[in-house]
């Protein structure tokens, strides 16, 4: 029977009724960075910088230029300068920089011409360097000057901080930035002590346009050479590595599964990965074992960093990239005010008091100025929270080699690569309480440098007034290349939070809840930023009412942007709790061009998927409405099918030509109890008559993390193959409902048009050889399932099992890691 759970055991035991349990990741605590033998410090300084402070480099000295070559670059300089309003910024334009390598070369050719000329030339040298200081002094009022760990206070930044090479990038079109940090500040502080809404566009500028005759593309010389040479391994080799192990190309499968993602061409990262040949595990303390698949021998081993909380990896050809996350220590050195009992000098103190009532009782015109408060000049750790992406040469897979290290401020939110590039998000807490000038404690940094105030936007653009977040955190977002990964290729914040993300092949949406527009019912704001080979290039905001469900209940087609919410809240005089949903369609301004609103009362949305000009979403309540909407004009979408049925889906995955599966929960109708993990295939061929055609129950399942994290689900429509791992319940012999333990199995199935869904195995993690005892919460949703041609592999935080496809899933290897 499909409804029964096949499970590889004799006997069955009848397990209680439970209701949906929550999984929520834990969080492992860091040891903090011991900073006691720090030296005398500037302003600020990180106790985590790996390599070592680059000492300030001789002034390089220009080559000799042709008078008309200089007055071009002058007239660029003066060009770029006027049309920002900012010190002049490197641009991107690549005719204009084939332009400057013809001059530079130029310029080489005529070093060698007559004394006479090389002095005229020379002589036209300091007549333009003194042009230089002239336009820098123009330009003093938008630049600003900090202590030199600091950067300049416009988009360019100094490409001798740390021995990288620099590009400048101009600010993105679309979004307000600040004008400077001072500000910023101010408008952060009043966010902050003022629970009152303010319009954000004070102290804001707008960039609307840039000419692309003004653009020109050059790099900054780097001072030093790459952090990486080819005795940086970071690779650790255990002693059941396999010494003897050679690389065959040859023996590379295409026939393998990859991590399932939103959108076909844009990669996100796992735990798990593999290339058809190799697989790379990363357990939760950031070890990562290369194994080869074939002979299920450790190739090699990179040890992590114990101090850091290692959250997840892409793989690309050669290099594979790591993301952790830490937390770390700047010494702060500035002023601070002290109550007078805090000063430790009680006579000092008494005097003070003394003198203060005195004062108070013969002239009060001047009692505000006497306090009982006293600043001194102290120097203090302050913890800050950053993200670090780790880039490894894998193309010697017995000895990976680190190329690259580049990090920023904040705790991890998501990441995604696409073209050679990857793109990095954290959310960043900004903190006014000491002033304006303590900058590490509310401008984010990119490596040891200050995010440019005019690459720090507002969320308010000009003319807008449907975007209301308070500004209590920042979105931090960058990009590292990989042919340049170590160092930032892009960088930017938006003073915005962030909950949800989607990213498509050209936009990056991050969506937040926000309440403060209404006391009763939330809207969603939404930030997009454009982006194109590793630069971020133009945004807008926008908002809808309700909520998002997760990111699947966002799509990007034809330019417009496509989402479906939630609205749930109190009425007006809180008599009444409502429930209802919308469908809206946004440009690319975000600005609501279509929509749908009121869509099945008191339900809410469980899951959603959209192609093409179709959109499917799911509604729950006591029963599984699944909605198809008609897409094809934008501005009136209309809804063309519901299909009721039991339980609901929270996850829906397209599954060949016309066929869309949906795994979520089967439910009593008339309770709405769980009764068990459900499966349903649905025949999408006409969307406005959907057909549930089949459906498979596992009874009594009680956790399924897949649900809450799709990457956990091997997906393979080619393949014919799902799968996921999930947990039940088994009774501990009492009876006694609270005192049970979760049995973990991983399932496979696949789907044919004769027999509907077919158990290909319901895998016993107990009996993988992997474990001794029952599984802790973490080894559980640390599993992946993955395949090469006909090979399962179950990887988990012991080590990885292999399993015959072909003969009934049998298992066949099993390798332990070493303690």
């Amino acid at each position: 029977m499909k409804d029964d759970l096949n499970k590889p055991e004799d006997k069955k035991q009848k397990q209680p009724k439970f209701e949906k349990k929550s999984t929520d990741q834990r969080m492992q605590a860091t040891p903090p960075v011991d900073n006691s033998g720090e030296e005398e410090i500037p302003e600020w300084k990180s106790s985590i910088r790996r390599e070592p402070v680059q000492e300030e480099q001789p002034e390089r000295k220009m080559p000799v230029i042709n008078k008309k070559y200089m007055i071009a670059a002058a007239a660029v300089v003066v060009l770029g300068a006027a049309a920002f309003g900012v010190a002049p910024r490197l641009m991107k334009d690549p005719e204009t920089k084939k332009q400057i390598e013809e001059a530079k070369k130029q310029a080489a050719q005529e070093e060698t011409a007559s004394a006479d000329e090389s002095q005229e030339s020379a002589e036209q040298g300091e007549e333009l360097q003194a042009d230089e200081a002239a336009l820098k002094s123009d330009t003093s009022n938008v630049t600003e000057t900090t202590d030199e760990t600091d950067i300049s206070g416009t988009g360019q930044q100094d490409s001798k901080a740390d021995g990288k090479e620099k590009i400048a990038t101009p600010p993105i079109t679309g979004l307000a930035h600040a004008e400077s940090y001072e500000s910023l500040y101010e408008i952060l502080h009043k966010w902050q002590s003022d629970s009152n809404n303010w319009n954000a566009a004070d102290g804001a500028r707008g960039i609307e346009l840039y000419s692309s005759d003004a653009e020109t593309d050059m790099v900054s010389e780097s001072t030093a050479d790459a952090v990486s040479t080819e005795d940086s391994s970071a690779a650790m080799y255990p002693s059941d590595i396999d010494s003897g192990f050679t690389y065959d190309e040859s023996q590379e499968s295409t026939d393998h599964s990859t991590t399932n993602t939103q959108e076909e061409n844009v990669d996100e990262a796992d735990i798990v990965k593999t290339d058809g040949t190799y697989i790379y595990a990363m357990n939760s303390r950031g070890d990562i074992r290369i194994v080869d698949a074939v002979s299920m021998k450790l190739v090699s081993e990179i040890s992590g960093d114990r101090n850091a909380d290692y959250m997840e990896m892409y793989l690309n050809g050669d290099s594979l990239q790591v993301i952790r996350q830490q937390e770390t220590y700047i010494t702060y050195k500035g002023d601070i005010n002290l109550s007078s009992s805090d000063s430790g000098d009680q006579e000092t103190n008494a005097q003070n008091n003394s003198d203060s009532k005195a004062n108070k009782n013969t002239d009060k015109d001047s009692e505000t100025d006497n306090t009982d408060t006293n600043t001194v000049r102290a120097s203090y750790s302050v913890p800050v929270t950053t993200v670090s992406i780790d880039t490894y040469d894998i193309s010697d897979r017995e000895n990976p080699k680190q190329t690259g290290t580049c990090q920023q401020d904040g705790t991890y939110l998501s990441s995604r690569r696409n073209g050679g590039n990857l793109y990095l998000f954290t959310s960043y807490s900004p903190d006014t309480t000491d002033g304006v000038d303590a900058k590490v404690k509310y401008i984010p940094r990119i490596d040891d440098e200050y995010i440019a105030y005019d690459h720090i936007y507002l969320p308010a653009a000009e003319e807008t007034t449907d975007y209301t977040y308070d500004g209590k955190n920042y979105l931090v977002a960058s990009s590292v290349s990989d042919e340049n990964p170590d160092q930032i290729t892009d960088s930017m914040a938006v003073v915005s939070g962030a909950e949800t993300f989607y990213v498509s092949e050209s936009n990056i949406y991050s969506a937040v809840s926000d309440w403060t527009a209404s006391d009763t019912k939330p809207r969603t704001e939404i930030v997009r930023i454009g982006y194109e080979d590793g630069f971020f290039t133009e945004g807008s905001i926008g908002s809808v009412s309700g909520e998002l469900n997760n990111s699947f209940s966002m799509d990007e087609y034809n330019g417009n942007l496509r989402l479906v919410t939630t609205t749930a809240g109190w009425n007006k005089d809180y008599s009444e709790y409502t429930r209802t949903n919308g469908l809206y369609i946004l440009d690319a301004d975000m600005k609501t061009i279509g929509k749908i609103e009121n869509l099945a009362d008191n339900e809410e949305i469980k899951s959603a998927r959209f192609m093409g000009d179709t959109g499917y979403f799911v509604t729950y309540r006591n029963t599984d409405p699944l909605f198809s909407a008609d897409l094809s004009d934008p501005t009136k979408p209309k809804i063309i099918g519901e299909l009721k049925i039991t339980g609901f889906s929270e996850y829906l995955h397209f599954y060949g030509e016309n066929k869309l599966l949906g795994i979520g929960w089967e439910t009593d109708p008339d309770t709405g109890s769980i009764e068990g993990l459900k499966c349903s295939m649905f025949d999408i061929t006409d969307p406005s008559d959907v057909k549930e055609i089949d459906r498979i129950v596992l009874k009594n399942v009680s956790i399924c993390d897949a649900l809450s994290n799709y990457r956990a689900i091997l997906a393979s429509p080619d393949k014919n193959l799902f799968g996921f791992a999930y947990g039940l319940y088994k009774n501990s012999g009492t009876g006694d409902y609270y005192h049970t333990e979760e049995q973990y199995y991983y399932g496979l199935l696949s789907y044919s048009e004769e027999d509907g869904f077919v158990p290909g195995a319901y895998l016993n993690i107990t009996q993988s050889g992997l474990f001794d005892d029952a599984l802790t919460n973490t080894e559980y949703r640390t599993m992946r399932g993955i395949y090469i041609s006909d090979t399962f592999y179950l990887v988990t935080e012991n080590g990885i099992s292999s399993y015959d496809m072909t003969d009934g899933y049998k298992l066949t290897d099993t390798l332990l890691w070493e303690s």
